[in-house]
């Protein structure tokens, strides 16, 4: 592929992307860097002939934290952020397939006791120049700080990949995680990624579901405490679609009238 059309299919994407939501989208090469990632963790581990790693984020906000509840009942790890991060995913996956190239979106745990996905998206995140590791572990992003959801998808396309984020180091002089943290796990002396102590942190968190029987049950305090980005509330909204057999008949009857008449 030359470069024009590797620019091109780049551009695409990107543009495939933030038409449907993402505020950002970025590329790392599968082959090059990731050399922080788990054994068994890494782009070529997903797909073998992995050339590029998509990743996008959408802001999600202080809300984030929402499930969805059927006749009742929370059904599955279905954060509504998630379920758009993954649509988009797939949709992603789709788009490339049909212009001839594959797709996989990673999914499931490596290693279930520990929480470790089998690719991990803030380190892919930090490969593209998304963001940076803040002290709390998360990625941090200029435009958001923390309040993210990341999407990443490998794929045999090659694509353009894109410089670390260099020049952004937005916990050189803050403590507010450190501060506010109630186990402790970050540690203000050390330096990203190394200052977050993520067993503590997983345990912490797996305690608290197991005292109030909630699996859902999350912290939230460096979070929602970090002073990066912008930090307004509502992330994004759900809402229905507008049903004709909802409105009040005299709109109803206006529209059937006026949607029949323009087929004619």
């Amino acid at each position: 592929m030359s470069k024009s059309n590797v620019a091109d299919l780049k551009g695409e994407v990107v543009k495939f992307l933030r038409d449907r939501g993402a505020f950002k989208v970025r590329v790392a090469d599968a082959s090059v860097g990731f050399e922080k990632a788990i054994r068994g963790c890494h782009p070529l581990d997903v797909m073998k002939d992995g050339k590029s790693v998509v990743v996008f984020a959408i802001y999600v906000g202080r809300d984030y934290y929402r499930t969805v509840k059927i006749e009742g009942k929370t059904q599955g790890d279905d954060r509504i952020g998630y379920i758009f991060r993954d649509w988009l995913a797939y949709e992603l996956v789709e788009f490339l397939r049909a212009r001839g190239f594959s797709g996989v979106f990673p999914t499931g745990e490596f290693d279930k006791t520990r929480k470790i996905a089998s690719l991990s998206s803030k380190l892919a995140a930090h490969e593209a120049g998304m963001g940076v590791y803040g002290k709390c572990g998360l990625i941090i992003t200029p435009e958001y700080g923390p309040r993210v959801n990341i999407g990443v998808v490998v794929t045999d396309a090659v694509l353009e990949p894109d410089e670390k984020l260099v020049g952004f180091n937005p916990c050189q002089a803050c403590k507010v995680c450190a501060n506010v943290c109630p186990v402790e796990a970050v540690e203000e002396g050390l330096d990203p990624p190394i200052s977050h102590n993520r067993e503590a942190c997983v345990n912490f968190i797996q305690r608290l579901r197991d005292e109030t029987g909630e699996k859902k049950f999350f912290c939230g305090y460096c979070y929602d405490n970090c002073p990066v980005g912008r930090t307004r509330k509502r992330g994004f909204l759900v809402s229905r679609y507008r049903r004709l057999v909802n409105l009040r008949r005299s709109e109803r009857d206006r529209l059937i009238q006026k949607a029949s008449l323009g087929r004619r």
